[in-house]
């Protein structure tokens, strides 16, 4: 058997757990839900301001396709009107 083969044997053991578990468990878990509160606060803050980014970001897409399709327009238009003069000289 190898040192790995050895070494994964003896970490899989069953072992049993220490008496004063469940106590050690139900500390570290209060502890870190108290912790928790300002990491929570924390996402909902960036989460805010990611969304409000994003409000900002489509209106100002949405004002280019609105001024590009504005813009197109008179292209085509001017486009449509040299064709119409082209057409009556020949």
């Amino acid at each position: 058997m190898t040192d790995f083969e050895s070494g994964l044997r003896e970490a899989l053991r069953r072992r049993e757990p220490p008496r004063d578990l469940t106590n050690a468990v139900m500390a570290r878990v209060a502890v870190r839900r108290r912790s928790l509160w300002p990491a929570v606060a924390a996402v909902a803050l960036v989460t805010a301001a990611g969304v409000g980014e994003g409000l900002r970001a489509k209106r100002e897409l949405m004002f280019a396709v609105e001024l590009t399709s504005r813009k197109l327009g008179v292209a085509q238009a001017k486009v449509m009107e040299l064709s119409q003069r082209r057409i009556g000289r020949d």
